[in-house]
């Protein structure tokens, strides 16, 4: 648990220091080679049954998702490299949220989740096998050293896995 953890915060602060290069080039999501999606798909959401089922979306505005959510487990704030303002970090039982600021609001930017207490709408969770999840979101999904993306609506659906087994699931811009 410690260990899953531990890699589930690793991955958060890698991808806040992502943002605070100098170069400014729009990254490629997870190997995937032409991540355009059609106009009428669907963005992965996260439905958080301890919010009774509330839909969970990335460019959420972080004060509705607060409302619906209550206050976090912990709460992280740093300076952000790539935006004016504070990138934040709020740590929930078995997912995290971070947000980039906009003026002064802020806005869902990724979704992180972090243990096998939580299970993405359509029943995959941290555990289960790579097999589990082709079984579910198909063989559609691009396959990078480390795990398995999926991309539908402007969001990225990425299942790292490490010893046969996801280890994390994140939901992150496209």
């Amino acid at each position: 648990m410690k260990k899953i953890l531990s890699i589930a915060m690793i991955l958060c602060l890698a991808l806040c220091l992502a943002s605070c290069g100098s170069e400014s080039k729009t990254p490629e999501p997870s190997g995937q080679t032409d991540p355009t999606p059609a106009p009428s798909e669907k963005p992965y959401v996260f439905a958080v049954d301890s919010a009774g089922g509330y839909e969970l979306a990335l460019d959420a505005d972080m004060k509705d998702v607060l409302a619906a959510l209550g206050d976090p487990q912990s709460y992280f704030e740093a300076a952000s490299c790539a935006f004016d303002g504070l990138d934040k970090t709020y740590t929930y039982p078995g997912f995290e949220i971070t947000t980039r600021p906009d003026g002064e609001d802020d806005f869902v930017n990724s979704i992180v989740l972090t243990d096998d207490s939580v299970t993405t709408p359509e029943g995959i969770y941290i555990g289960c096998t790579p097999d589990d999840v082709k079984r579910v979101y198909g063989d559609g999904g691009s396959e990078f050293t480390g795990g398995i993306g999926y991309f539908s609506g402007g969001t990225i659906l990425d299942f790292i896995i490490e010893d046969g087994k996801v280890v994390s699931i994140e939901y992150l811009k496209e």
